[in-house]
């Protein structure tokens, strides 16, 4: 009987440590990873590792100084905007007119024109042709269309009454009148040279009526 006893205590005894055992390795599975899962992290991680050491850090744009940023200019000089600067003086009919006036005055100084008429003009007129000059201008018409070599300056002046700018337009409309003459009558326009002088190059003294009458003209240069 004590035998018995003795047996039946071992035997449980060894129930108590096999299921103090399951209940403690149970509990150890649920705290500690299995080596299977533990070897994983360990080869996440250093795939992680690998990979970030070839990647070139991130930095937010909201945390980038827009004063660090710089920007390269293309290449080449680049001019800096700036006002565009008008240069004083003539235009382009004064720089031509200056011309015409100037190579009208030298050939008539020279000498080295062909035919040299003048025609009248009433004070403060432009328009009025009597038959005599029309004739004159008739003839000028008839040697250049004959001889397309030859060309013709017209010069308008006045005399020294009045504003001066207002006798330059005046003079011009003078030697216009006569170029219309010449284009009405067959003459090509590009063989024909006008220029307004206004008061300058006066013919006679202003300080009479006869030199005033002289200098209210049209001088037609016919030149080779």
């Amino acid at each position: 009987m004590k035998t018995l006893l003795i047996i039946t205590s071992i035997i449980l005894l060894s129930f108590q440590i096999d299921r103090l055992l399951v209940t403690n390795l149970s509990d150890a599975s649920e705290e500690i990873p299995s080596l299977t899962n533990v070897f994983s992290i360990h080869e996440s991680l250093a795939s992680i590792k690998v990979a970030n050491s070839n990647v070139k850090a991130l930095v937010r744009v909201d945390e980038i100084n827009p004063g660090a940023l710089t920007l390269k200019s293309a290449p080449g000089r680049i001019e800096k905007s700036r006002p565009a600067k008008v240069k004083a003086g003539m235009n382009r009919f004064d720089r031509i007119n200056t011309k015409n006036s100037l190579s009208h005055h030298n050939l008539k100084q020279s000498g080295k024109y062909l035919e040299l008429s003048t025609l009248l003009f009433d004070f403060d007129q432009y328009e009025k042709i009597e038959t005599e000059e029309f004739n004159t201008i008739l003839q000028f018409a008839d040697m250049l269309i004959f001889d397309e070599s030859l060309k013709i300056s017209i010069a308008g002046f006045t005399d020294n009454t009045g504003n001066a700018e207002y006798n330059k337009k005046l003079s011009l409309l003078r030697a216009e009148n006569i170029k219309d003459y010449m284009l009405d009558l067959g003459v090509n326009e590009s063989r024909i040279i006008i220029s307004a002088n206004g008061i300058s190059y006066p013919a006679a003294s202003n300080k009479t009526d006869e030199g005033r009458t002289a200098n209210r003209r049209v001088e037609m240069l016919l030149i080779p």
